[in-house]
């Protein structure tokens, strides 16, 4: 398959929301730091796609109000893209755990947690610093508690759901308002062999699940969402729970902070990778 790659920079705040308007009808859509606070988003696409991607991008840029980028346009030669797309995904060891894909072969280092995600499924596969944030700050957590009702919500490839339920062997609530993600993450637990603890459902925010209460919450994200849910939060989780919000810039985590804070929830830890920050929040036990 002969395939056209287009690029052109964005504010990684905007990348979520443009990658889920391009996710159907292209090959790939990531984006990366070229240089210090220099993003680019980068799409892979059938040959004769060109011109669609470039419509799509511009009346996204426009509907946003925002000025026209310039977008760079070539074409990639003939070669097998999905394996070279797994070449590209190293194995990983993050806190307690050991990401991987099928094209490592070699067993994972004694004392961590193999997670078997990969790459080319929904987002979520340990390589961006906000869910490498979301490990770390999973595997700080274990060092000083058991958790019995874990939620991961907006769960995209699973990762973080199977990452409770290996844990802590407990069923783990997975939810996303993208049924995609939510197929994704049934299938990563059967293949994790946690497939039984994943309890998965298509549900927008809190809205399906709003009857429940957890002792954990993962929120992996963007810091609009996170703030617009900041009170369903309180409502859904127990005095003395945590909640791991991630997905946000570093210059975001003020905002964040103060739309948890006005309902209850109080800064643990804040876990700071490049641009990147992951934030540790805990429900005041009077609450």
């Amino acid at each position: 398959m002969n395939l056209g790659q287009l690029e052109c920079p964005l504010d990684p705040g905007l990348a979520n929301d443009l990658s889920l308007i391009l996710e159907e009808e292209v090959v790939s859509v990531s984006w990366y730091e070229a240089k210090a606070d220099n993003w680019v988003l980068s799409v892979l696409f059938k040959e004769d796609q060109e011109s669609l991607v470039r419509e799509r991008i511009s009346m996204f840029f426009t509907e946003n109000n925002l000025p026209l980028p310039k977008m760079t346009g070539s074409k990639l030669t003939d070669k097998d893209w999905v394996t070279a797309v797994y070449q590209g995904f190293p194995p990983l060891s993050i806190g307690r755990f050991y990401i991987y894909g099928m094209h490592i072969q070699e067993s994972p280092p004694a004392g961590l947690i193999p997670l078997h995600i990969e790459a080319a499924t929904a987002f979520g596969s340990g390589q961006h610093e906000s869910t490498e944030g979301c490990l770390k700050a999973l595997s700080l957590l274990d060092t000083q508690q058991i958790f019995s009702d874990p939620l991961d919500m907006g769960c995209g490839s699973g990762i973080l759901a199977i990452a409770m339920a290996e844990l802590w062997n407990v069923p783990v609530v997975a939810c996303d308002n993208d049924p995609e993600a939510v197929r994704v993450t049934i299938e990563n637990g059967q293949k994790n062999g946690v497939g039984h603890l994943i309890q998965g459902g298509v549900s927008e925010g809190f809205a399906a699940i709003s009857a429940k209460k957890f002792d954990i919450i993962t929120a992996n994200i963007l810091a609009g969402p996170l703030c617009h849910m900041a009170q369903d939060v309180g409502r859904a989780l127990i005095p003395g729970g945590c909640i791991i919000l991630s997905g946000l810039l570093s210059r975001q985590a003020e905002e964040v902070i103060h739309a948890y804070e006005s309902v209850g929830i109080k800064l643990f830890s804040q876990i700071p990778i490049g641009d990147w920050s992951t934030l540790i929040m805990r429900k005041e036990s009077n609450g």
